[in-house]
């Protein structure tokens, strides 16, 4: 039984360049007249897009017409603004991809981004044409639903239905390791993103990697 790999993007993959990200966020907030104390000491680290936007328009009386709003704002500038020079892909990220797919294996997605902004990021990075199925943050606020929606992505695509202990999932967060124990998939913990080895071992991961880097061989790791 071949494992599907299903990878989070920012922490795990890349990183988007702080500079870029406080330029859009201001304009955003700007567009929208939301003032930029409401996202001070906030983490947006493992929540979905949808969590994050709702948040910051949860004041609005109209909350639904808001939301539609920021996120039109936020990808047309991520369209038209979002280069390869935003984007900082993390050391072994893509050698372990790559090795996936030499192997044999299905890659697909399991972020908390907008599907847009998923693509615009990952091509940005190099990895085009690579993720074909995924689940994304602009269905649902809780991550816990992400992998599901993989699936159902997956089973569209393919024709076929796999077990969930079938899936690997691959992140930086907590929440990747929340979300792929929801399902019912492997998880495969990084220390490339905000949170340490203590923090990710705390949430009892199946695998802990210091980064994707020490992936030499993923048959190495068993599904059952």
């Amino acid at each position: 039984m071949k494992p599907i790999l299903l990878f989070d993007i920012d922490g795990t993959l890349l990183n988007v360049k702080k500079s870029f990200m406080k330029d859009l966020i201001a304009v955003i907030l700007d567009e929208l007249s939301i003032s930029p104390d409401l996202i001070k000491k906030r983490s947006f680290a493992g929540r979905t897009d949808r969590d994050i936007f709702s948040e910051l328009v949860s004041f609005s009386p109209r909350p639904n017409e808001m939301y539609e709003e920021a996120k039109k704002i936020y990808l047309q500038l991520m369209n038209e603004s979002f280069s390869p020079a935003d984007a900082e892909v993390i050391e072994g990220a893509r050698e372990a991809v790559y090795r996936a797919l030499e192997a044999g294996l299905e890659v697909g997605l399991c972020t908390g981004n907008f599907r847009e902004s998923a693509y615009f990021k990952v091509e940005a990075a190099g990895f085009s044409d690579l993720f074909e199925f995924g689940g994304f943050g602009c269905h649902h606020e809780d991550r816990i639903h992400l992998p599901e929606l993989a699936h159902k992505n997956f089973m569209d695509i393919r024709g076929y239905e796999p077990e969930p202990q079938q899936y690997m999932i691959i992140g930086d967060t907590p929440n990747d390791i929340r979300c792929a124990k929801y399902f019912g998939a492997k998880a495969i913990s990084v220390t490339t993103g905000s949170f340490n080895r203590n923090q990710l071992e705390k949430h009892d991961p199946d695998l802990l990697l210091e980064n994707l880097g020490e992936v030499t061989d993923w048959s190495r790791y068993p599904l059952n």
